[in-house]
């Protein structure tokens, strides 16, 4: 049975009033995306197509919700064009730039982008996400397909795929540790700061042995965005190996330091074999 494409076909992502601080405003992209936005809506999509590159060719001045914005609706409107190859690629960069979505219909979007391109098991974690937060019409459509949708059923999966995950890192089976760490991801419908940032570290350094160095990194870079505050000193300890993997040495030291503090012997003999004070 097809996923649901009603936010594919007809609606169009409507941008988001609040632009990241950290990003430049940019008067020229915004028009773009804003002109894109009323031409998809009265049926000129070769023309929306248009003024959607030029928002994705200002991206660099972009938060990364307004260029996934922008990926996603030109894909609508490739898909509504014919271009069915143009608009799963746009599809699929939109998906990679906003990686966690943020709400309920966020999550429930990017299931019917993920069903659009093919990747039903991406499409049904999302959709189960979307009806762990609220969203009605993910539940029916998982309740109508049989499939379960129980919060607390996924999250026991994920806390089992997660400490499974650690055991085969520590046995040496880097390549099964990886899936794990990455179902345990994929399950975690409540998506939990300070678990999903565990999971992400435990992937990173997975990856690292692995010789998946890139992969490693964009890991770690996750694991410290998920969780700014760290509230133990494991924790601590984890995101100062994290920072020092990405070159972020000032803060790596940091967070030993706070490790130690809180009375990690780990980080303590780390401070101690650099000759930094504690």
């Amino acid at each position: 049975m097809p996923y649901p494409l009603r936010f594919i076909l007809i609606a169009v992502v409507t941008l988001s009033a609040a632009i990241n601080t950290a990003y430049a405003y940019n008067d020229k992209a915004q028009e773009y995306l804003s002109r894109g936005e009323v031409k998809m809506k009265s049926g000129q999509h070769k023309e929306a197509i248009a003024e959607f590159s030029g928002a994705i060719e200002s991206g660099k001045k972009l938060a990364p919700d307004e260029l996934a914005s922008a990926y996603f609706n030109r894909g609508i409107a490739k898909r509504l064009t014919g271009d069915i190859q143009g608009s799963k690629a746009d599809l699929i960069k939109a998906v990679e730039i906003k990686q966690i979505p943020k709400d309920a219909e966020a999550y429930y979007n990017r299931g019917a982008v993920k069903s659009a391109v093919g990747d039903r098991e991406g499409a049904i974690a999302d959709f189960k996400r979307a009806a762990a937060l609220g969203n009605a019409p993910a539940r029916r459509w998982l309740t109508k397909n049989g499939i379960n949708h129980s919060v607390q059923k996924e999250q026991n999966e994920a806390n089992s795929y997660l400490s499974r995950g650690k055991a085969r890192l520590n046995s040496g089976n880097n390549k099964g540790a990886i899936a794990d760490f990455t179902k345990a991801i994929d399950l975690d419908l409540n998506h939990t700061p300070a678990y999903l940032a565990t999971a992400y570290f435990n992937r990173g350094i997975a990856k690292r042995i692995a010789g998946d160095i890139k992969g490693s990194k964009a890991d770690f870079t996750k694991a410290i965005e998920l969780d700014p505050m760290p509230k133990d000193a494991e924790a601590y300890y984890n995101r100062g190996t994290a920072k020092s993997a990405i070159k972020d040495n000032e803060g790596a030291i940091a967070d030993f330091k706070k490790a130690a503090t809180l009375g990690d012997v780990t980080a303590r003999k780390w401070l101690t074999d650099n000759r930094y004070n504690h």
